[in-house]
Parts: C-alpha cells; structure tokens; sequence
C-alpha cells in the first residue's frame, strides 16, 4: 500500500466539500477538485468552486488525461453510484457510498429494508400529487413531510396542522409546476415522546471504528458531540448499526453516514433518516478532530476499517448562515490565524478574499465554525471566540444552538442514554 505522502486523490464532489479536499492536501502528494457541472449552458459558478486555494488543483472533468496516475478517489457526497462502482470495477480505490446511497434517496425502500432486517418502522402514507397531500394534511396533525431523490426540491418540514402550513404548501407547489400532479411525498407521524440521537461516522463494508465521535445535533444550527469507544455509544443506536452491516458489506460500503434516531422509554430505536455522505454537521468538524483523517481514507478504500487519533475528546460545530449568500455572492472574513476551524461551502478564493458562491438550489448554510479540546467547555468557547470572529453582510453564526443541543443531551440521559 503507497504510503499517504505519495497519494494522488480526487475529490468528486458538489460543492459543500472543498474543506475536505484542502486538508486531504496536507497529507497527500497531490489533490485535485472536481465539482460535477453537466448543462448545455454552462455556468462558471460551479465549475470554479474551489479555485485560488493553492494546495488544492480544481480540474473540470473526474476523467483527466492522467487518468492513470489516480490512486484515490474520494466521495463525500451523494450523486455519483456508478461512477464509483465502475472506478472500482478496473481497481481504482473509492472512498463512498457506492449504491449504498439508495439509503437516503429511496425513502419507502429504506423502510422496506429496515422492517426485513428487524427494526421498527413508524407509521407513514405515500402521497400522490401536491393536491393529495393538501388533503392529507387537512387530517393529519404533527406529521413530517418529506420527499426521496430529489433534495433540492424542499427541506423535510414539520406540519402540526394544516392552516400553519399551508404557505409552505404554496411555495413546493410552485417550485414543482407541472410535476405537482406526479409528484410522491413520503408523510411520516412525528414520534413524539422521544429523543433523537443518531451516529456520525463511517463504515468499511460493514465494519465500524471501534471509538468515534458521538454526539448530538440541533438541525441546521449546530452539534456537540464527544469522542467514545463504540462499545459505550446508547444500545439503540448500535442496534441499527448492526442489523445495517450486513447491508453496508452488501453495498461495499466505504465510506461517512450518519442516522438520525427516534428512541422513547421503550428503547426501541426508530431510524427515521439515514445520510449516505459526510453529514454536515458534524463532517467539518471531524476534518479536524480526527488528526488521521486522511489515512482513515486510504484504509478504508483499502478496505481496512481504522480507529480515529482525535485532537480532543470533545468537539462542536456551529453552523454559518446568510440569507444574502442565497442568491448572492457572499464576501466573508475572518482572521488567518482561525482559518483550520472555518469550513466554507462552495468556496472560492480571489484576490485574498475569501466568497461563498451562490447556488441555484438557494440554501442559506455557507458553512460552519468548529471548536475541540479536553473538555466541553474548552471546545464550546473556541467555537464561540472563532464565530465571533467573522465578519460579513447579513452572517450570523449559530451560537445560541449549543444551549438547545445540551438540553437534548440531558433529556436523553433522563431516559437513561449517555451522550457525551
């Protein structure tokens, strides 16, 4: 096996992982960026994200003409199943989902596949058309609606009763057109009475490390997590994780996922998403926190599952939002000396300054700050210091969503489940 100094990867991404690719460049020999841009008309945005950063080559094809000299390619997005399979058909080492993506994106075959292998399914309809759901919904309180395949479409939202939902109707019927009529949506029953917990790392073809990050997120807003032996993660959460490995060594599963659970007093563990990507958070913050991050990339493509060296036993990230980087190219600064705990999405970097880039799906997320040490406290107060630290048009960084994650913490540890 070449040793990671002699490495020359690619990373296939969409957008969100430029970070990922400029610390694999610390290690490896080289490391080139490709952000997928398939249109008649192509726009510049997405070809050039990544660009100016040094230690990184953003090239406009995963097939370059030294081909040849590829030794890794690395995934950490969903999006490219057969590229993947097929790079490893002819013995290219692949760091990804593989078709293990199917996970995330077919929501009613996942819940097929989870009563096969033994886990609790909860109630759910398949909807038909944005007439029908409108309907449903009418009838139907405190339910989430959600959507497979197409992530850009809209975010999962919650419906506690139709009148409060209604305008979010409005708009996904006016984002669909025409494909309202055909359109499928997948309405779950919210679960309630339970905490949500969930894992955040990584398998090699059903094999997990055996001590990781683990934590607890706030959607959208932030995670606080700690570093564990496998052995000591909630018995929930590890249940779905075995009754999957099977499924992952099926798959050839190489590669970061996360699960969201659902778990009440009876500890019966609902998984009611599965991310087949590096989940953000907290996949900034493990750039950091793992200090082998790009040897537990080499192995795993290798097919040996390693241990993480971690920076710290506790770690948290603190997302990044500007409702102007929607629609708008997003100028941000920051002092150089906080640049390793600032992960940006879609990224450029122009005439010493640092831009997000606009993206057509027009998420507000640009990216995240990330903070680690020995304690909570010590991790919790150099995400802060660092977030305070940016400045730009209409950024706010997330902080007060450390509060809101240690209140899920301690109503997890009242139903007997440890987090940190």
């Amino acid at each position: 096996m070449k040793p990671l100094s002699e490495i020359t990867a690619i990373v296939v991404d969409n957008g969100m992982f430029v970070e990922l690719a400029r610390k694999l460049a610390q290690t490896y020999k080289t490391v080139y960026y490709n952000c997928a841009n398939k249109c008649a008309f192509r726009k510049m945005n997405l070809s050039r994200i990544g660009y100016g950063y040094p230690e990184i080559e953003v090239i406009d094809t995963m097939w370059p003409d030294n081909f040849d000299e590829i030794d890794l390619f690395v995934f950490p997005d969903i999006g490219f199943p057969f590229e993947q399979t097929y790079l490893e058909s002819i013995g290219k080492k692949v760091w990804g989902a593989r078709k293990g993506e199917q996970l995330e994106q077919e929501r009613e075959i996942t819940k097929e596949l989870l009563a096969d292998i033994g886990l609790p399914v909860g109630e759910y309809d398949e909807i038909h058309g944005v007439d029908a759901l409108r309907e449903y919904l009418k009838t139907h309180k405190e339910v989430f609606v959600k959507m497979s395949e197409w992530r850009g479409t809209f975010e999962s939202f919650y419906s506690p009763e139709y009148k409060l939902v209604e305008p979010k109707l409005d708009e996904v019927e006016f984002n669909l057109g025409a494909f309202k009529y055909i359109s499928d949506f997948c309405v779950e029953n919210a679960l309630p009475d339970r905490v949500e917990l969930g894992v955040d790392m990584y398998t090699v073809n059903g094999k997990y490390p055996g001590r990781c990050l683990q934590g607890i997120e706030i959607k959208d807003k932030g995670y606080i997590g700690a570093i564990k032996p496998y052995s000591d993660f909630p018995a929930p959460l590890r249940e779905v994780n075995e009754k999957l490995s099977p499924t992952f060594k099926e798959y050839g599963y190489a590669g970061f996922f996360s699960t969201e659970v659902r778990i009440g007093k009876d500890m019966k563990p609902y998984l009611i998403d599965f991310t087949a990507r590096e989940g953000s958070p907290p996949g900034e913050l493990y750039q950091e926190m793992y200090k082998n991050i790009s040897d537990i990339i080499w192995q795993g493509a290798n097919g040996i599952c390693i241990d993480p060296e971690p920076a710290g036993k506790y770690g948290v990230q603190i997302n990044i939002h500007s409702p102007w980087a929607e629609w708008n190219w997003q100028p941000i600064d920051f002092p150089k000396e906080n640049r390793s705990f600032i992960k940006l999405h879609n990224c450029t970097f122009i005439k010493g300054k640092h831009y997000v880039i606009p993206m057509e799906y027009g998420l507000d997320k640009i990216g995240s700050v990330i903070g680690y040490g020995d304690t909570l406290d010590e991790a919790r107060k150099k995400a802060k210091e660092v977030g305070e630290s940016i400045e730009g048009y209409y950024i706010e960084v997330m902080g007060d969503s450390l509060d809101d994650a240690e209140k899920e913490i301690e109503k997890a540890e009242k139903m007997g489940m440890k987090v940190l």
